[in-house]
């Protein structure tokens, strides 16, 4: 069918179409129940039609709309030019000696990029939307323990995942998990108490004489 002959509103939806992959699998006949029934029905004459079908439907209209931000990750600098040699624009001398300072910890290995560390570990490098699930898993999960920012952050950085502000971002969640909160340290009254205790048994010190 062309355009030509397409009614506007047809136009509008095959336009609409077109901007994303459909691919339209034929079902046989027999498979396809109604369509194989309705195919089979007598068309009335177009003669006894009134009227054209009306083909508006005024409620036509989305019901709901995801709006879905594309978050740039921090460390696409890295890899745009790992991959396809490319620089950031706007880069000063100071700021691309620094770049390609910072860039000799990285590499790419399709689809993800790592950083090797100062201690020869190599760590993925996380996109925003992990950090989160990251931290709550290392925190509070099955091997978390509940333990201060710094200490969780450098049970991430062993498990092989790094992001710039991890340690900071460590500390906040840490500060800001309720259930840690809540406890305190512990007071003197609770510790320990750290005086050495002798224990003797009975007639341990008497003298056997023979």
């Amino acid at each position: 069918m062309s355009k030509a002959d397409a009614k506007p509103r047809l136009i509008r939806w095959i336009l609409l179409l077109q901007e994303f992959d459909i691919e339209i699998r034929d079902k046989k006949g027999a498979e396809n129940v109604a369509t194989d029934h309705l195919s089979r029905m007598d068309a009335p004459p177009a003669d006894n039609l009134e009227e054209e079908i009306n083909d508006s439907f005024p409620d036509e209209r989305l019901m709901m709309m995801y709006l879905v931000e594309s978050v740039t990750p921090w460390y696409s600098d890295f890899a745009n030019y790992l991959v396809g040699q490319q620089l950031p624009k706007g880069m000063t001398t100071h700021t691309k000696r620094k770049f390609f300072s910072d860039l000799k910890h990285y590499f790419w290995d399709d689809p993800h990029l790592f950083r090797i560390g100062a201690d020869g570990i190599i760590c993925r490098c996380v996109m925003e939307s992990e950090m989160e699930g990251i931290l709550s898993h290392y925190h509070e999960g099955p091997t978390g323990g509940h333990h201060e920012g710094n200490r969780t952050a450098r049970k991430v950085l062993q498990s092989g995942f790094y992001w710039p502000t991890l340690f900071k971002d460590a500390d906040t969640f840490a500060r800001r998990y309720e259930r840690c909160q809540r406890l305190g340290n512990f007071s003197a009254h609770d510790e320990m108490p750290q005086n050495v205790f002798i224990i003797c048994e009975i007639l341990m010190s008497w003298v056997s004489t023979s």
